[in-house]
C-alpha cells in the first residue's frame, strides 16, 4: 500500500513538472538567467513563446553569453540592433515538439524554426536549423556559417513544448557569396559572380535552392577550359549545379541513403531538374553519395534561401552519362583542361573586394527604445512598442570595439542580407 501511495505521489509530481509554464522553466533553471533576460527584453515575444503550441527551443546557455563577444554575434548587441536580436531569437525555435529520441540513430534532423520574415530567409516554411546524434549520445545543433552548438541539456518539457540548451548561439543561415569562405569555398561563389548579374543575383535570392558547388581544387584542375567558353556556355555550366524549386530543399534528408522502404526497395537513386534544363543523377553507394560522377565531399551546408553540398568535381551538362564510380578514391574529371600557372584558383578576381558598405551597416546610433515590430503571434508580426535590447556591455562581459574585418564583416553581410536596418 505504501509502495502504491509513493507511485502515485511519483506520479503526480511528474505530471505537475510536464505541466510547468515556460516561464517557470526558464526562471526555476539557473543555467538560463542571461537568456531569461534577453527575453524578457522582448516581452510580447516572450508571452507569445509561452503560449504558443508544440515548439522545441534551443536555449542559449549561460556558457553561451559568456563567449558571445567572441562569436560574429558580438556587433548586433554592442549597436543594440533590436530587430536583429529579435530574429536571432525566433530562429532559436523550432516548430513542433521535438525530444533527443526524435534525433537518434545518427542522420541528420531538419527542423523549420520561426524564423519566417522573407527578408531574412527564402526557405518555404521556415529557415531551419539541423540536429545530429553524434557517438557518446552527444547531440550537436549546426546552424548557418557551419556553427556547431553542443546540446549540454536535453529534455526539459513545459506545457507547450520542450527546450534544449546549447552551448554556443546558434547563425541564421546567410547567402552562398557571404557564406562561402566559411566553407573553404572561393572559387564556386565566384564563378556564380563571373557568370551574368542575373545569374548571381538569382542564386542568392531565389527560394528553396540546391547547390553543388565544386570545390576550389575541381576548378582549379581544369582552369584552362574556361577561356575557350563562350558566355552561353559558361552560363549553362553554372546553372547545371543548381537545382531550383518552389517547395524543396534537397537536405541529405531528401536524398538517397539506402533506406529500405517497406515493400523492399532501396532508396538509392533519384532525379533532379538543373536551372538549366538538364537532369543531375543522385546516387548512393557504397556509402558515399554521388552526383552525376561527382562524389558529395560535404553535404548540408544551409543557406539563406537552400542548401549548399560540395563535390569533389565540375559537372558537365554535356556529359550526363556518366555515372557513379565509387572504387575511384579521386575525383573523376569530365571536362578536359589543365590547372593555371601558377596553381591560381579561377574566377577569384571577380570576388567583391570591399565590405566597407555591408559593414558600416552594423552601427546603427545605439538607442535603448525598441520601436520596432513586436509580434502579435507566433509567425507574425505588428507594430508595436518593445521593450528596450540588450547590450554585451549590460553584463555580458567588456563591449566589443567592431574593427573593420573578421567578425564584423561577417555580422554586417548578416545584418544587410537580413535587411533589418
Amino acid at each position: 500500500m505504501q509502495l502504491f501511495r509513493a507511485l502515485a505521489a511519483c506520479s503526480l509530481l511528474v505530471g505537475a513538472f510536464a505541466q510547468q509554464s515556460l516561464v517557470q522553466l526558464i526562471q526555476g533553471n539557473p543555467n538560463l538567467t542571461e537568456f531569461e533576460s534577453l527575453l524578457k527584453a522582448f516581452p510580447n515575444l516572450y508571452n507569445n513563446l509561452s503560449s504558443a503550441s508544440e515548439i522545441t527551443i534551443f536555449a542559449p546557455g549561460n556558457a553561451a553569453f559568456a563567449q558571445l563577444n567572441y562569436t560574429v554575434l558580438a556587433p548586433a548587441f554592442d549597436s543594440y540592433n533590436i530587430d536583429f536580436q529579435r530574429e536571432l531569437i525566433r530562429y532559436h525555435v523550432a516548430v513542433g515538439v521535438h525530444p533527443s529520441g526524435s534525433f537518434s540513430g545518427g542522420s541528420f534532423s531538419f527542423l523549420p524554426t520561426l524564423l519566417t520574415n522573407q527578408s531574412t530567409t527564402n526557405v518555404t516554411g521556415g529557415q531551419v536549423l539541423s540536429v545530429v546524434e553524434q557517438a557518446g549520445n552527444n547531440f550537436v545543433a549546426v546552424s548557418g556559417l557551419g556553427t556547431r552548438a553542443s546540446i549540454t541539456e536535453l529534455d526539459m518539457t513545459f506545457n507547450n513544448g520542450v527546450l534544449h540548451i546549447v552551448d554556443t548561439f546558434l547563425i541564421p543561415p546567410l547567402d552562398l557569396t557571404v557564406s562561402s569562405p566559411s566553407f573553404n569555398l572561393t572559387s564556386a561563389p565566384a564563378a556564380f559572380i563571373a557568370a551574368p548579374s542575373i545569374l548571381t543575383d538569382y542564386v542568392n535570392v531565389a527560394e528553396d535552392l540546391t547547390i553543388f558547388a565544386p570545390n576550389n581544387n575541381a576548378l582549379q584542375s581544369i582552369a584552362s577550359s574556361f577561356a575557350s567558353m563562350t558566355v552561353q556556355d559558361f552560363t549553362a555550366l553554372v546553372e547545371y549545379h543548381i537545382v531550383p524549386s518552389n517547395t524543396t530543399v534537397y537536405y541529405s534528408a531528401n536524398l538517397p541513403n539506402g533506406a529500405v522502404a517497406q515493400n523492399g526497395s532501396v532508396y538509392n537513386t533519384t532525379t533532379l531538374t538543373t536551372l538549366q534544363g538538364g537532369n543531375l543523377t543522385v546516387t548512393f553507394v557504397a556509402n558515399s553519395l554521388f552526383v552525376n560522377q561527382a562524389r558529395v565531399i560535404q553535404q548540408d551546408l544551409l543557406l539563406s534561401n537552400g542548401v549548399l553540398h560540395i563535390i569533389d568535381s565540375v559537372l558537365d551538362p554535356n556529359a550526363t552519362g556518366v555515372a557513379a564510380n565509387p572504387q575511384n578514391p579521386g575525383p573523376v574529371q569530365v571536362i578536359p583542361g589543365s590547372s593555371i600557372p601558377g596553381n591560381q584558383l579561377p574566377f577569384t578576381t571577380d570576388l567583391p573586394t570591399s565590405t566597407s558598405i555591408l559593414f558600416s551597416l552594423v552601427t546603427p546610433t545605439p538607442t535603448m527604445a525598441d520601436n520596432g515590430s513586436a509580434e502579435t503571434g507566433a509567425g507574425s508580426a505588428a507594430t508595436s512598442t518593445e521593450a528596450g535590447p540588450l547590450s554585451t556591455s549590460k553584463g555580458w562581459g567588456e563591449k566589443v570595439e567592431v574593427g573593420t574585418g573578421g567578425t564584423g564583416i561577417v555580422l554586417g553581410a548578416l545584418i544587410w542580407v537580413l535587411g533589418f536596418i
